[in-house]
């Protein structure tokens, strides 16, 4: 009698893991041509081009249409002489706040 044990066979190998294909090649965007998309057209009241470059098309559109927004409060403050002081403040901080959030959103990127 023999109480050999037969033999247990090898595990099959393990399935190969699939490799992630990337059809979209995503370049690398600037920081220096985003803050340039804000400051040259802000300079006719016009932001947000920047962050649509840098990829994030609803934070431009919100401050497209966010500063118009304040923008045309500002025009019913003319009547009260308050919007003389203020539109330019707003303007002088769009041009200052928005290229630099438009240059930061290329690096995270």
């Amino acid at each position: 009698m023999d109480n050999a044990t037969p033999p247990v066979p090898a595990p099959a190998p393990a399935p190969p893991i699939p490799q992630q294909v990337h059809h979209y090649y995503h370049p690398h965007k600037s920081g220096g041509v985003a803050a340039l998309l804000e400051v040259l057209p802000g300079l006719f009241q016009v932001f947000g081009i920047g962050h649509m470059y840098a990829g994030n098309v609803a934070t431009g559109l919100f401050i497209m249409f966010g500063y118009w927004a304040v923008a045309f409060v500002n025009f019913l403050l003319l009547f009260l002489f308050i919007g003389w002081i203020t539109w330019p403040l707003c303007w002088i901080a769009a041009m200052i706040i928005s290229p630099l959030i438009a240059a930061n959103a290329c690096k995270s990127r």
